[in-house]
């Protein structure tokens, strides 16, 4: 062999060989030139004979030239005499065209990489107008990214309308006169009247010349012929519209039969079904030996037809307004062989029927016996909804989607025994037909049956890129943990683990995770890689529990559509995906997906064959196809020579194993030493170097272990050089005989950039901050009905299943208005937020009313700068009116109207490393060596001149940049660091680390900012040390009055009692912490700093925390959102002057009546005989929730024994200009009642105190009659009041009081301020107001302020607030007349004596009075009482003083003693006292470690909650040994 490929070097054979060439060159010089001769000077194409077709073709074309439409000629036919042949002749002397004028072919033509392969030959030039699409507006329906742009701006209706509308248009009609004037100037009709106006003239022109009747005959005869052709064009015209209209309605009404096409199917049938017998009999035979069950011993099939009459298409709907780019069909098949009535005699005498013959042998060895399994007369029937999806490239048809739109009918008849001459049809057995037409349903359903299709990528197919059966490509997922998991039984623990399926979850898995112990928040934080096919299907996160003794249950299951990681760039990062089950939510899991496609080879638009990129990480398909000659040490007996061929007793099958894993078990091949099995499995392969593979030939023994017939061991890369370099694919057993058929192939997967996406964790930082403006909502279903109510709606946003935020309830009200905006952060493109409108209950849960999704996507995009770094720009803001849909997606819950818009974080550009550097260098210099490639490949090409690739090194950037991503200026401190406490605004994350408790517990922590709803929750821990290793933000507005609360609680309370503890500070003192310990960006992202605080209310209880703060940009915010916008107002009437006279004896008896909102608020007292009152210490305290809203109001009446009171006057009070903590006196012009002119005036000193309000919701409880005013705050406030530091003090007397219910806004709410723990908001701020805790001190001074400090010690003692009543001990509002500015950390020191109630976790004994009551009334009536007081701590009830028989103003006089801790509080319920029920008159409570201690007593009035029911005064003191 080596002979013969030797190459020859004889020089005379060399010489000769160049003569022959000459010689041929020659000859091919002469036919040229003979050609050219007579031709006439006709172009002749000369080239090189050994070029390629290709080359010779592009030579041609250098000299074809094609003329503009301008240029052509007009020509015309003459016929030659000599030759009679037909010859085009122009009617000028020919015109030598000049260069510029034509257009070579030439010009190559730029395409997508990827596209087919387009003829440079058959592309016209620009000018050429060419299709429909040159004379319309509309783009073309195949042109996928034109109609993307176009749906943009229409609906899909509208475009269904436009493209139908445009089928039945003959465009624009290109002439002069129509470019110059309208349609409605120019048109049809103007012709009619112009042809009447002409033939008008001609006759008064033909009687004006005195021409005869005859004359005006000829004119009408041109009049009537040309309306008569006029008329046959218009009627024409019409009933072709007619006609197109009324088949286009028929199409979508009726059904189309088919006839021409059964006619076909039934001469094809005849052709077509040997072949198609003979393939399905390749096929099927090997199959049914793999499948044959374990009781039977082999299935072989021996007869196989179709029979002779063809399946027949009984009708076709068609769809005509479905999308312009689809074409739906509906297709009535049936294939009933049985069927004569259609056949003429002689057909259906030569008719044969479809008939398969198995034989089934039963049995082993030799007494096996085989059994003839007749299936005859099969019939079917079904409807059929074909969609195509076109596009305008080859094939044009995208996609084919096929599905049933109901079961389909199929019948047959099944003989096991007896043939078909004695066999017995088994359907007639009752029920088994019914149960295996189900099976079959069963199967097919989930597959085809509508709505679900069976998908075809024709394009794909067609293209050769896409392997419907293999794996092209592999998806990573990273799955972190889950939360809040709840079990489907009651039985045992829960034991999670997560199965990953593809498609229907019937699916076999694909892959688990382990499985976590007794816990609903499992961490796995595992990646796994899973092989997809295609991204077109469902992946699911299935959660199961795993059980011992019985089986796994079912938790939920998460979905997510491959789509979208398609359409987000093959990555989706932080994932928060809810766990379903039944439609409800049962949990969250956290994961991250990343999608590598197979490297395929790409051709080049030049047609060069770029290879795939090679890759040590890969996909690799190993198939078992068949052995031969196996069996020869089973077969052979007493140490004989082996038997080859003899293994009638050989049950083959093959067991693969990669690294000693099985990964593929065959089915046992029965009966042969020549198995086939031609099965493969796919592997996603790491490491490509450390694979080793190993087949192991197995006998399948009845009555006895498996035996080994052979063995075949190679590692990866031995395999594929021997498939490669030595074309075998045979391969020796050992350890036995004959030899294995094997095959491999390899699919490189690079992992760019996966190494990154392992390394992070659960938490992301905030691309931005959404902002929700919930405005209002209609027609919300009423859930309290049956009870006679209506329901209490509030929206919350959810992100996943963490509440971000939620406006306040409104009562009672199922058109409610909340105008109340929700900030959330954000960390990906894809955490859509959930509005989910809720019913607020006092004692069950809340009632899901309904809900509406917000996708991010559209009011934020994903863009790429030129340097590859990504960011997020905001969309404009959206404002829809949603409707409300259920947790089926059915919608008819109402609607809800909401402003959604998005704001960017700071995004600083990433820090180049050395190892990037180096990695651009390279491939400038790669850039560099691919231009000049380009350069040598394009010599003969114009030259086009290019801009230089940079070819020096980059540089490493050095100093800090002056802008953002978003352009934003970055502002910088003087040591060049990112000045965060010059940001206003931005988002504090914070992680909790760990809480060490003094007892075992368990326990959830949140963080609430500026908010009293929880903004971030933990997942549940139990024990004494939780650690919890969680991250949580909010958004902070305005970083002077913002204030942070983590809070520590049992998870399945949210009250104060259940309330562990909790630590607090302003956000501005954690920012500076922030800012001291950042030394660099770098280290800031790579190590968390954690501090250790103390809890408050909870004796030796720590928390450890680090923070983070990442400013907002482009961000304003909006006055009426400010914290400055809600607070308390203390008002003090000093007094009132020019007050007209009311009596007779010429004064009045004035007293005032202030007004917020329109609902009273507080009552002088009255002032008699007085024209110019001066008012006695007359101070209240009014919250309200909008400043900018609210409208106060104030009214002097005079008061009248008997009738009446008199208006005086009355006038609005201004609040919206008061500057926040300072005391200002305003003279407030009156105007007289009724409308009159002036009334005087009224002196009044104002102070506005900002402060986050706590939420008090008044409703109707529903286990009695009584009104009560319920608490949904966060219980913080009274306890951080109780600190004492800096507390402002608070005097009480007679003639001050604190005011409930007033507020701004449009909620209806009920309630005082939060103090203390959200007190008066601000830094620097002065302590203001004084009192030394004085009972008899009778006034306070507003105005005077001390400078304070965290670090120094109260001026005076400090007062404690007053409380108010409470219905809830999980909320406390602050009602003091001065309130503190300022309230420390709780880690800084507290200077203050030592309270008996410091150690909470002891006793004291206090003594109580309750002295009396005043001005007591009932809400909705006015009459005399019969009051009582019961005093309760907790449930239990203390003392219950005597009733009063008709007395609103009574006195008890009544003392008890009893022993309280430090953190109770006693709940004082006023009642009245009725014979058969006692209804609540009003409520008050008093924290006792606050007001009380050694060496203090309290002796104080507190008011009565609802407003306006009363006072109630009580005493209380310390009882010392």
């Amino acid at each position: 062999m080596a002979g013969l490929t030797a190459p020859v070097t004889n020089l005379s054979i060399d010489n000769e060989n160049e003569a022959i060439q000459q010689e041929s060159k020659d000859l091919h010089k002469a036919v040229t030139t003979a050609l050219k001769n007579e031709g006439g000077g006709a172009p002749v194409h000369t080239f090189n004979p050994d070029a390629s077709a290709e080359e010779k073709k592009a030579e041609v074309m250098k000299t074809a030239t094609l003329t503009k439409p301008d240029e052509i000629q007009k020509p015309s036919l003459t016929t030659t005499a000599d030759t009679k042949k037909v010859v085009v002749v122009a009617d000028d002397e020919a015109v030598s065209t000049p260069p510029s004028s034509t257009t070579t072919l030439n010009d190559s033509v730029k395409k997508t990489p990827g596209s087919f392969v387009v003829d440079s030959s058959s592309i016209p030039p620009d000018w050429y107008k060419i299709g429909w699409t040159a004379f319309s507006n509309l783009p073309n329906p195949g042109d996928e990214k034109a109609m993307a742009e176009f749906l943009k701006t229409h609906t899909q209706d509208q475009v269904k309308e436009a493209f139908f509308h445009s089928r039945s248009s003959n465009g624009d009609v290109d002439d002069l006169l129509a470019q110059f004037i309208s349609d409605k100037y120019y048109g049809k009709w103007y012709y009619d009247c112009g042809v009447v106006f002409v033939a008008i003239f001609f006759t008064w022109l033909l009687i004006k010349l005195r021409l005869g009747l005859m004359s005006c005959f000829i004119v009408g005869a041109f009049f009537a012929t040309y309306y008569r052709t006029s008329i046959k064009r218009t009627r024409r015209n019409a009933r072709d519209d007619l006609s197109r209209q009324v088949s286009l309605t028929r199409l979508e009404t009726d059904v189309e039969t088919v006839g021409w096409m059964n006619l076909f199917l039934s001469r094809f049938w005849l052709i077509f079904e040997p072949v198609l017998s003979a393939q399905v009999i390749g096929q099927v035979d090997t199959i049914l030996a793999e499948n044959t069950p374990s009781f039977l011993d082999s299935i072989r099939m021996s007869t196989f037809t179709l029979g002779t009459k063809a399946p027949s298409v009984d009708g076709i709907k068609v769809y005509p307004s479905s999308a312009p780019d689809v074409v739906c069909m509906d297709w009535k098949l049936s294939f009933i062989p049985n069927d004569i009535l259609d056949m003429t005699k002689r057909e259906a005498e030569n008719k044969v029927n479809p008939k398969i013959v198995l034989t089934i042998r039963v049995g082993k060895g030799m007494i096996g016996a085989g059994m003839p399994v007749l299936l005859e007369d099969i019939s079917f029937s079904g409807t059929m909804r074909i969609k195509l999806k076109l596009f305008n490239e080859m094939p044009h048809v995208k996609t084919v989607e096929l599905s049933f739109l109901e079961k389909p009918h199929f019948d047959y008849v099944l003989k096991p025994v007896g043939g078909d001459t004695f066999g017995f049809d088994i359907n007639n057995i009752p029920g088994l037909q019914t149960f295996i037409q189900d099976q079959v349903h069963a199967n097919l359903g989930p597959m085809m049956y509508a709505p679900n299709v069976f998908t075809l990528d024709v394009a794909g197919m067609m293209a050769g890129g896409v392997d419907l059966d293999s794996a092209n490509g592999v998806l990573a997922v990273t799955i972190y943990s889950a939360n809040g998991l709840k079990p489907s039984d009651i039985f045992g623990s829960l034991d999670p683990y997560c199965v990953f399926k593809v498609g229907d979850l019937n699916n076999p898995e694909l892959d688990r995770t382990a499985a976590i112990e007794n816990t609903s928040n499992p961490k796995w934080n595992e990646t796994h890689f899973i092989l997809l096919n295609n991204l077109n299907d469902i992946f699911s996160f299935q959660i199961m529990d795993r059980n011992s003794g019985r089986n796994d249950a079912e938790v939920g299951v998460a979905n997510l559509s491959l789509k979208d990681v398609q359409e987000s760039d093959n990555a989706i990062e932080g994932l928060n995906l809810v766990v379903l089950r039944s439609g409800k939510p049962v949990g969250e899991i956290k994961a991250d997906v990343r999608y590598f496609p197979v490297s395929l080879p790409e051709k080049k638009e030049n047609g060069t064959m770029i290879p795939a990129a090679e890759s040590n990480s890969g996909i690799v398909r190993f198939s078992v196809l068949d052995c031969k000659d196996i069996g020869g040490a089973v077969t052979g007996k007493k140490g004989l020579i082996p038997i080859i061929g003899s293994g009638s007793n050989v049950d083959a099958y093959a067991i693969v194993k990669v690294n000693g894993q099985v990964k593929l078990r065959t089915n046992t091949f029965k009966r042969s030493v020549n198995p086939r099995w031609n099965k493969f499995v796919e592997i996603f392969v790491a490491d490509k170097a450390n694979m080793d593979l190993e087949v192991t030939i197995m006998n399948s023994v009845d009555f006895g272990d498996d035996t080994v017939l052979g063995k075949w061991k190679s590692s990866l890369l031995d395999m594929e050089r021997q498939l490669v370099n030595e074309k075998n694919d045979w391969w020796n057993l050992t350890g036995g005989t004959g030899k294995i058929h094997l095959d491999m192939t390899w699919k490189p997967v690079p992992l760019t950039g996966f190494s990154a996406g392992l390394a992070r964790g659960s938490y992301r930082h905030p691309i931005g901050v959404v902002r929700v403006k919930l405005n209002h909502a209609r027609n919300i279903k009423n859930v309290e009905a049956l009870t006679g109510g209506k329901s209490d709606p509030y929206v919350r946003v959810m992100s996943g299943l963490q509440p971000r935020g939620q406006t306040d309830a409104i009562l009672d009200d199922l058109n409610p208005v909340w105008d109340t905006a929700v900030y959330v952060p954000i960390h990906s493109i894809r955490e859509d937020l959930t509005l989910e409108v809720m019913d607020w209950n006092d004692v069950t849960d809340d009632k899901f009313l309904g809900m509406c999704e917000l996708l991010i996507k559209d009011i934020a995009v994903e863009k790429k700068t030129d340097e590859g770094e990504t960011i997020y720009e905001s969309l404009p803001a959206v404002r829809r009116i949603a409707e409300l849909m259920n947790h089926d997606r059915k919608s008819g819950r109402g609607q809800l109207n909401y402003e959604a818009s998005f704001f960017p974080t700071l995004a600083l550009a990433h820090e180049v490393t050395e190892e990037e550097l180096k990695a651009k260098q390279k491939e400038n210099e790669k850039s560099m060596g691919a231009q000049d490639t380009k350069k040598n490949n394009d010599k003969e090409t114009t030259p086009v001149t290019t801009e230089p690739v940079d070819s020096t090194e980059p540089t490493k950037p050095t100093g800090p940049p002056t802008k953002d991503l978003h352009g934003e200026l970055i502002k910088y401190t003087d040591d060049k660091r990112i000045d965060l406490l010059s940001y206003e605004s931005g988002v504090l994350t914070v992680k909790i680390h760990e809480v060490v408790l003094p007892q075992k517990a368990k326990a959830v922590v949140e963080i609430l900012l500026d908010s009293n709803d929880a903004q971030f929750r933990t997942s549940e821990a139990k024990g004494t040390t939780l650690s919890f290793q969680e991250s949580g933000d909010a958004f902070v507005k305005e970083m002077d009055f913002s204030r942070l609360v983590v809070c520590v609680r049992n998870p399945k309370h949210d009250n104060e009692e259940h309330r562990l503890g909790f630590w607090t500070d302003n956000v501005r003192n954690i920012v500076q912490d922030i800012q001291k310990q950042s030394k660099s960006e770098i280290e800031k992202e790579a190590t968390d700093d954690i501090k250790e605080y103390k809890l408050l209310d909870c004796p030796n209880g720590l928390i450890r925390l680090s923070f983070k703060f990442i400013p907002v940009v482009q961000f304003k915010l909006d006055p009426s959102e400010s914290l400055e916008n809600q607070g308390n107002l203390t008002v003090t009437a000093l007094s009132a002057s020019g007050l007209r006279a009311a009596d007779k004896s010429g004064t009045s008896d004035p007293y005032c009546v202030f007004y917020v909102n329109d609902e009273k608020v507080y009552k002088t007292e009255t002032y008699k005989k007085q024209l110019n009152p001066v008012f006695k210490n007359e101070t209240f305290v009014a919250p309200i929730a909008r400043r900018n809203k609210a409208k106060c109001h104030v009214k002097i009446y005079d008061w009248d024994q008997i009738g009446a009171n008199t208006l005086l006057a009355e006038g609005d009070i201004p609040i919206a200009d008061l500057e926040s903590f300072a005391a200002k006196e305003v003279n407030v012009p009156l105007q007289q009642g009724g409308g009159g002119g002036g009334g005087g005036h009224i002196m009044l000193r104002l102070k506005w105190e900002p402060q986050l309000l706590a939420r008090r919701r008044e409703g109707t409880s529903l286990l009695g009659s009584t009104t009560r005013i319920l608490a949904g705050g966060t219980g913080l406030a009274g306890d951080v009041v109780g600190l004492g530091v800096d507390a402002g003090g608070k005097v009480i007397t007679g003639g001050t009081k604190v005011v409930t219910g007033a507020v701004g806004g449009g909620a209806k709410l009920v309630g005082g301020a939060i103090g203390g723990g959200f007190g008066a908001i601000g830094r620097g701020i002065g302590k203001i107001g004084g009192g030394n805790g004085n009972k008899k001190q009778s006034s306070v001074d507003m105005t005077s302020t001390v400078p304070t400090s965290p670090e120094a010690p109260p001026v005076n003692p400090p007062m404690p607030p007053i409380p108010t009543s409470r219905h809830d001990s999980s909320e406390q509002i602050s009602q003091q007349s001065v309130i503190s500015n300022s309230v420390v950390s709780s880690n800084d020191s507290l200077a203050r004596p030592k309270s008996v109630f410091e150690d909470r976790g002891k006793n004291a004994t206090v003594k109580f009075t309750v002295v009396g009551a005043r001005n007591l009334k009932e809400v909705k009536r006015d009459k005399p009482l019969d009051p009582y007081v019961r005093i309760r701590l907790g449930k239990n009830v203390l003392y219950k003083t005597k009733h009063l028989k008709k007395n609103n103003n009574p006195e008890w006089n009544e003392t008890f003693v009893t022993k309280i801790f430090g953190s109770s509080v006693i709940d004082m319920s006023v009642r009245d006292h009725k014979t058969l029920t006692h209804t609540d008159i009003g409520d008050a409570s008093f924290h006792v470690s606050e007001y009380v201690d050694e060496g203090r007593s309290f002796d104080g009035w507190l008011p009565l909650v609802p407003p306006g029911t009363g006072e109630i005064h009580i005493q209380a003191e310390i009882v010392t040994k």
